[in-house]
Formats: structure tokens, sequence, C-alpha cells
């Protein structure tokens, strides 16, 4: 394991660093197997920790001036554009197409070249104990699969516990179930009793979840807020659909040791009367970006706002880098077939993981209203890409994002509650969590937008 370490700290592509960790898949089932025999919470917590996100423990690189390698992203945009120009006008795009897959290959092929920093790994994970004097109040709550079977190591204050869930096949068909009620009530097609239909639907897979993930822990996890750290499918879950869970303060974490290692992750958090500098950016082609981002703009007088032809790539990324707070509006899509190009739509085009890399310093908080722009790809090791993941490694605290499509009307009023809270100094998940108690009851699809938000990070 220490080898892989340090071969995956000699990478600087974020791709073939994740994949590193696909080598030690039997290593890794190994130490928890002895973990569990041993029947030692904190050693199973450890063996967890051991081969999750390692990645995201490293520095990430930033890629040196490259002019082919900005060309063929620039050129990448414009097909990208005409692709969908395309697809909306019902013109044949079989070239276009062939040249977007010939373009994205080549920026894959050029950014694979950069190389990590150093041979050195990312360190130790750290203790049950450690973890626990950081939670203060909150309680940790880390999943892991061995050999077909989901198990629950809670960690507090006080205590870390191992508790057996049940069977990983059951909780991902109930998973699916859940997901795919969410996407009907989010695009709302259908008839208002199919709509019913799905509300109740989703209702009853939320209630089996919660019966699976979380009722066996009620008495160690209480009604205290949470650090969850999920494995596999469970990325995607939308937490605060569980009846257990709503309204309370939730942070979904990629590794345990990602959420300690983040200064201010732990107890001893400072709240701040408002963010120092906040940026609010509009894409284009989406009905309520203008008027969302317009409200929010008057309720920060200072941020600055980037819409319709100011919103271009390269203007985001200069404004949000090194921002404490920003709000993006913008269609987005998960890209499950390469997530390393999952996008953003802006007024020039697509502003994609290779692009955030250019980021010196990612927001430190971070709300996208985009449809599943929280969704990673999850390699083994729990190794996430995607645009959370990326902005994670580049500096992003908290990240307030969909797992499911959401309605349009209904998420823009529910992200200006969020903000609300917000500005009064909350934390992201506090601020979340707070907002998504107040549309309880508010009905099917302004609850479909309210449960697909998640916040992710480290707060």
């Amino acid at each position: 394991m220490g080898v892989l370490d340090r071969y995956r700290a000699s990478l600087g592509a974020t791709d073939l660093r994740a994949h590193v960790s696909g080598h030690a898949g039997d290593l890794a089932a190994l130490g928890l197997q002895l973990a569990f025999e041993d029947g030692r919470p904190d050693r199973v917590l450890a063996w967890a920790e051991r081969w999750r996100a390692s990645s995201l423990r490293l520095r990430p690189v930033r890629p040196p001036e490259d002019p082919v390698l900005e060309a063929n992203m620039a050129e990448l945009r414009q097909v990208a554009g005409q692709v969908r120009d395309a697809a909306l006008t019902g013109q044949p795009s079989t070239r276009l197409l062939h040249r977007q897959a010939a373009l994205e290959e080549a920026v894959r092929r050029r950014s694979r070249h950069a190389r990590g920093p150093t041979a050195a790994g990312p360190g130790a994970p750290p203790s049950a104990r450690s973890i626990g004097s950081a939670l203060g109040d909150r309680v940790l709550l880390e999943l892991v699969e061995l050999r077909g079977e989901l198990y629950a190591v809670v960690v507090d204050g006080r205590m870390t516990d191992l508790r057996r869930l049940g069977s990983i096949e059951e909780v991902d068909k109930e998973l699916e179930a859940l997901r795919f009620a969410l996407r009907r009530l989010g695009r709302g097609h259908g008839t208002p009793a199919s709509l019913a239909a799905a509300g109740q639907a989703a209702s009853y897979a939320a209630g089996a979840l919660d019966r699976l993930l979380i009722e066996p822990l009620s008495a160690q996890l209480q009604d205290r807020p949470l650090v969850v750290v999920p494995t596999g499918a469970l990325h995607a879950l939308p937490w605060s659909a569980l009846p257990s869970l709503t309204g309370r303060p939730l942070t979904i974490a990629p590794c345990a040791a990602f959420w300690h290692q983040v200064p201010g992750s732990g107890a001893k958090q400072h709240r701040d009367r408002g963010p120092k500098r906040t940026v609010l950016v509009a894409g284009p082609a989406l009905a309520h970006a203008l008027p969302e981002v317009s409200e929010l703009a008057a309720r920060y007088p200072r941020a600055r706002l980037l819409s319709d032809r100011q919103a271009t790539v390269d203007n985001v990324i200069a404004a949000l880098d090194g921002a404490d707070l920003a709000h993006v509006a913008a269609h987005g899509s998960f890209r499950a077939d390469n997530p390393l190009f999952s996008f953003l739509e802006l007024a020039d085009g697509r502003l994609t993981v290779y692009d955030l890399q250019a980021l010196k310093r990612a927001p430190r908080t971070l709300v996208l209203s985009a449809c599943e722009s929280g969704l990673s790809s999850v390699t083994p090791g729990d190794e996430l890409m995607g645009l959370a993941s990326a902005l994670f490694a580049l500096g992003t605290r908290s990240l307030v994002a969909t797992v499911v499509p959401v309605p349009d009307a209904a998420t823009r009023s529910f992200v200006l509650a969020v903000h609300a809270w917000l500005r009064a100094g909350l934390p992201p998940s506090v601020a979340l969590a707070r907002a998504q108690a107040s549309t309880t009851g508010s009905g099917p699809r302004a609850l479909a937008a309210s449960v697909g938000f998640v916040c992710f990070g480290a707060e």
C-alpha cells in the first residue's frame, strides 16, 4: 500500500491518480477483513481510510502553460457548442461528434504528462481518537462495504462503534428506486396521478433506506449533526430525503481524512457575518438563471455579477479564484463516460474539470443550482471524479449542489432561502438544513427541489 501511495504521488493527472487505487483492491480487502476479525472499530476505520479517496489528500498539480492544450480546449468548447446547436436544429452532427471525441482524447493525453511534485504519499490517516476530538457535538458516520455487506463505523468524542447494516444489494435497490422517483418529480413529466405516484414511491424508498441505514444507529446518532462518509453508489444519495435526517445538518465528506485535514473543519469553527468576496454567475439558455442571480445581487450588493456575454469560461475562472462565496446558476451535465469532461454551460461554451484545474484556490463555499452538479464517478477505493472532487482538491470547503434533477421554479426560491441563512453567518450544512426544514410539506415538486441538494465537503 505504501508503494502505491508513493506511485500515486508521482503522478500529476487527476484520472491517473484515482485509478491507482484500483490496483490496491485485494490488499485493502485483506486489511479490512483482518480488522473485522479483530473486532476493533478503530482498526476498521483506519483500514477503510487507508484506501479511501486517497487522491484528494494530495496537493493538486496545476497544468503547465501549454499552448497546444489551451488551443485544444478552446476548440473543444467551440465544437461542443456546435454539437448542441445541431441537436436543437435537427442537423446532422456525426462529423462534429467525431471531432469532439478526438479533441477530448487529445486533452486527456496531454494532461496526463503532468508530474506529481513529490514521491511521498499522503501520510497515515487520522486516528479515530483524533477525529472524535475534532467533531465537537457532531457524529461521524463512515460506511464500509466488504464482500457485499454494508457496515457502519460511528465516531464521536466518547466512543467508536461498529455495526453491520445488511446487504449492499438491498440498499442499492432502494437507492435506485428513490433516485428514479425524484427524477420523475424533478422533471415534472407525466399526469398529476403519475407524479403523485412518483411522490409515494419516493416516500416509500426513502423510508426503506432510513430503516436500513439510520434506524439501526439511532442510539449512537441521536439527533446530532452528522458528518457522513458514503461508499459506492451512496455518494449519489439525497440524504435529507431520509425521514430521520430531514432538517438535520449533514456534511457529506469523501473521506474522514479529507474532512479532518481541512482547516476549520473541527469544533472550533468561527461564524462569519457574511462572506468577504462573493461571485454570482448566470449561464445562458436557462430561464431562471438571471432572475435568480439578480435577486442574490440585491442581497450581496458588493458581489461581482457575471451574466450574458460576460459569463465566459475565462472570466468565470478568474472571478472564482480565491472567492469566499460563489453561486453559479447554469446548465450542467455529469459525464458518466468521462467525468473530467463534466461541465457547466457558459456564454462561450463548457467549463469542465480541466478548466477548473487552472484555479489557484477554488471558492471556499460554492452553490451550484445546476441539475446533478454534485454527482461524481466512483471508482475503486471510493475515488471520486467530477466537478465536486476537483473543487475539493483545489480548496473548496463546502459545495452545495444537487444529485438529482430539480425543478427550476422551485429551485430558485429554495436557493434564495439557503442564501438567507448563509448571510446570517450559518455554516453551509446548517443553512441547507434550515432551508430544507422550511419546505417540508410544500408539495412534491418543492420537496424534490429541497432534498435534491446536498452539502458536500469539510466545513
